[in-house]
């Protein structure tokens, strides 16, 4: 007696059951990753927003100028500290004002150590020798910060999209970008835009010069030089 071979394969609607199936485990996958995405992100942009805090606030307490440095391209910030005075630019700073300002501190660093070595060289140096350009203010010099309680943070899964402040004329989208924290307890306006690797989701920190405080928004907020307002609502000049 012959027997009739079995078929083998999957039915068609076998084939439908796993396709499903996969499709909701990678759809379960690609949730999971975006929702860790975003854990990270408000992770940075609270970390971010308590060093803000922390800085106006060490700075009123110690009376020393302090800085926020942001490392656009490489998604780190870090604290530096100067006994140095620091004064605010009245005109808006741009990339050729900024290069013609190292230009003019270079030539001022190379006077200082010729009349170093001048001074050194014949025991002592003529002050009637110097011209009124050699007289200018050297440019703040600020130091590593080396208080342990904030250290150099590298945002995981975070990109900082711009930082904005009223002393530069665009938004700085590359390099780095600077916060300063002044002594009598005040700091520059400021808005830090950060995003997760995507950009589908975007934080907004917008730092209040008077108060210091941070109040963070789920959106990109566009800076208005025009109607800038404390905690209280009152215009800042």
């Amino acid at each position: 007696m012959l027997r009739r071979a079995s078929k083998s394969g999957f039915t068609l609607l076998e084939i439908m059951i796993v396709l499903v199936i996969v499709g909701l485990i990678s759809g379960m996958s690609i949730r999971g990753l975006r929702s860790l995405a975003k854990s990270d992100l408000r992770a940075s942009t609270s970390r971010l927003s308590g060093a803000v805090r922390y800085l106006f606030d060490r700075a009123s307490t110690t009376g020393k100028y302090h800085r926020l440095v942001i490392d656009v391209d490489e998604g780190r910030y870090w604290a530096e500290v100067s006994d140095d005075r620091f004064y605010i630019p009245r005109e808006p700073e741009t990339e050729s004002s900024q290069k013609k300002l190292a230009e003019l501190q270079a030539k001022l660093d190379e006077k200082e150590r010729q009349i170093t070595d001048m001074s050194e060289a014949a025991g002592g140096f003529d002050m009637a020798k110097l011209q009124p350009q050699d007289f200018r203010p050297k440019k703040v010099r600020f130091g590593a910060f080396k208080e342990t309680t904030l250290k150099a943070v590298k945002m995981k899964g975070t990109k900082v999209m711009d930082v904005f402040t009223p002393r530069v004329a665009e938004p700085v989208t590359k390099g780095r970008a600077y916060i300063y924290f002044f002594p009598l307890g005040q700091t520059e306006p400021a808005i830090v835009h950060l995003s997760d690797a995507t950009q589908e989701t975007v934080y907004s920190l917008v730092v209040h010069p008077i108060t210091g405080r941070v109040r963070i928004y789920n959106e990109y907020v566009q800076p208005r030089l025009d109607d800038q307002v404390d905690d209280a609502g009152n215009a800042v000049p």
